[in-house]
């Protein structure tokens, strides 16, 4: 909070734009950024959910076309005739495996499978459990697909195609086994509606994976067919096949019978947005899977975009900030400028700015108060200047009656004790006393005749106080030639015999000291009388109304009078300790006369 209270206004309104609009830019950045995430995630979603209705459709126009082929395959006449021929043969050797046979039953298989149709291979069953050697199909391993007795034997009745799951085949001609989809079909005799065979066709996995492999939207995305026992039957990753789908991708589905969903997955970096749609002619489920990274790199490019839009306000705010705390504060800056100057003492400065609106107001009102105040100021120093001048005046004429009066006496009781000599000295200090305080009416005088009507002023008094004092006088002759106040130590060397030593048991001494110290010149006062405790100090150059007698005034008069011909920091310096000592101490400035 200090700190806050010793930044410059300007900098206060320069930091509290930049703050708000910094504020304001990242909330609207962060609503911005969370309502485009939201709304591409959402549009993923519905996107995802498309997709695989669409795969959905596609999968079930290549079954459709697959049972038809199986169908058409079935109804042939020429298959029926040759598998009905079969049928009715006593012998038990030959049958299918005739070389005749097997060539016209490849003849009619051949419009059926590659390059005709998707169909890789087709086998052909009769009724006597024996595979034909036909087309690519390798008939041991149509007899492990289907079994000795296949199903489809058993459900002519149903008179429709039958699907495997995907099983691994082996082609003639290809050096390893495939993963495919077989799809087996009853031949029913037209006329006589009795089972004479069956025939089985083979569709590679590799067939229903084209489907979804070039639909993905999002490169990342992966796609899953699984069967009703959760086990993935086609994929792009091929190592993937006939495992389970939660254990190879550690993702927990709900029940697959629930139809279309798409929820989000993961904590994090890794999040999935998972897809399902149900393949129900085959209780087979389409599975999308998309990181959440993927789907919302382009909500990237927008964070992107808001960067650098808010960095661009930011810029413009700085400069609309600066501009604006400079044009408030530029007059402020110049009024405190002015009140800077007024402080160090340039009474006569005043504010330059000029205008209509609040500041310009308060600057016209500040050039009047200091006006004003100028005014008042040299009202007051002229003032004190009288005040001084009468102050001192009445300093003059409290002395020179009664020191008059007083050194008369003196003389007088000297003549009476036929101590003529004395007073005659008296006398003589008394001449020199007047003719130095009078000076033609000047009131500054050089120190060497301050310090003259000073000793005469003493050696009057120690004639009439010889029993309680006594006093020297050490002044260093290099600053005798410079100015100060008349009558400047009279008063305090009279505070210092009445106040100080006249009330001491024993006669005591009073020691005046003049010098130079750091180009000013040091005059000090000092007695061992009975000293003063801190009230009295404070009452001797600041006294009271009520406190203000004659023992400080001349003190008082004597400070006021240097610090208005002076100024700062010359004046008194008083140190005492109560029944010990007193020393005042006088500052001058170095001024030649």
């Amino acid at each position: 909070m200090n700190y806050f209270k010793s930044i410059s206004i300007k900098n206060k309104i320069f930091a509290t734009i930049i703050i708000i609009v910094g504020i304001l830019i990242a909330v609207i950045a962060f609503f911005s950024n969370s309502v485009s995430q939201k709304a591409i995630i959402d549009k993923a979603m519905n996107n995802s959910l498309r997709e695989l209705v669409l795969i959905n459709n596609n999968i079930e126009t290549l079954i459709t076309y697959v049972e038809d082929y199986s169908k058409m395959l079935a109804t042939d006449y020429r298959l029926q005739e040759v598998l009905y021929k079969d049928m009715s043969m006593e012998k038990s050797e030959g049958g299918l495996e005739s070389l005749m046979m097997s060539t016209k039953i490849s003849e009619i298989i051949s419009n059926f499978v590659e390059p005709n149709t998707i169909v890789k291979a087709a086998s052909v069953l009769s009724s006597r459990m024996q595979w034909a050697d036909a087309g690519y199909g390798d008939n041991r391993y149509a007899t492990q697909v289907f079994g000795a007795e296949p199903t489809a034997m058993e459900l002519a009745n149903n008179n429709q195609p039958i699907w495997t799951g995907l099983v691994p085949f082996r082609f003639r001609y290809d050096a390893s086994e495939s993963n495919v989809f077989a799809v087996s079909k009853a031949v029913v005799h037209k006329e006589l509606g009795k089972t004479i065979g069956m025939v089985a066709l083979y569709i590679k996995e590799s067939a229903i994976a084209a489907i979804y492999e070039n639909s993905l939207n999002y490169q990342g995305g992966e796609f899953y067919v699984l069967d009703d026992t959760n086990r993935i039957i086609s994929s792009r990753n091929k190592s993937f096949l006939y495992q389970n789908f939660t254990e190879m991708t550690a993702i927990s589905l709900p029940r697959l019978d629930e139809g279309e969903l798409s929820f989000i997955l993961g904590k994090g970096q890794g999040k999935l947005l998972v897809s399902t749609q149900r393949f129900e002619p085959l209780s087979w489920t389409i599975i999308s899977v998309i990181p959440l990274e993927v789907i919302t790199a382009e909500n990237k490019e927008i964070n992107a975009l808001i960067i650098r839009t808010g960095i661009l306000c930011l810029v413009f705010a700085l400069g609309i900030s600066f501009f604006l705390s400079r044009s408030i504060t530029k007059p402020l800056l110049i009024l405190a400028n002015t009140m800077r100057k007024i402080r160090n003492g340039h009474m006569n400065v005043r504010s330059t700015y000029k205008s209509t609106d609040e500041i310009g107001h308060l600057s016209d009102g500040f050039n009047s108060l200091m006006d004003r105040i100028e005014a008042l100021v040299a009202k007051i120093a002229e003032e004190e200047r009288t005040k001084g001048e009468i102050e001192f005046k009445l300093l003059q004429s409290q002395v020179k009656p009664h020191f008059l009066y007083n050194t008369v006496e003196t003389i007088i009781s000297l003549i009476k004790l036929d101590m003529k000599t004395e007073a005659m000295a008296v006398a003589k200090y008394m001449a020199d006393f007047y003719n130095i305080s009078l000076s033609r009416g000047n009131d500054v005088i050089s120190i060497r005749e301050e310090m003259k009507l000073t000793e005469s002023y003493l050696e009057i008094q120690k004639l009439r106080y010889v029993e309680y004092m006594d006093y020297s006088m050490a002044i260093d002759e290099e600053i005798l030639r410079y100015a100060t106040p008349k009558l400047m130590l009279q008063p305090l060397v009279e505070n210092a015999i009445y106040h100080g030593l006249k009330w001491k048991k024993e006669k005591g001494e009073l020691r005046v000291v003049g010098y130079l110290d750091n180009g000013q010149i040091i005059i000090e006062v000092q007695d061992n009388g009975v000293g003063m405790n801190q009230q009295q100090i404070d009452h001797l150059l600041q006294p009271a109304v009520e406190d203000r007698q004659k023992a400080s005034f001349g003190a008082r008069s004597v400070n006021r009078r240097i610090k208005m011909l002076y100024g700062e920091p010359f004046g008194l310096d008083v140190e005492s300790v109560s029944g010990s000592y007193t020393k005042v101490t006088v500052r001058l400035p170095l001024i030649e006369l």
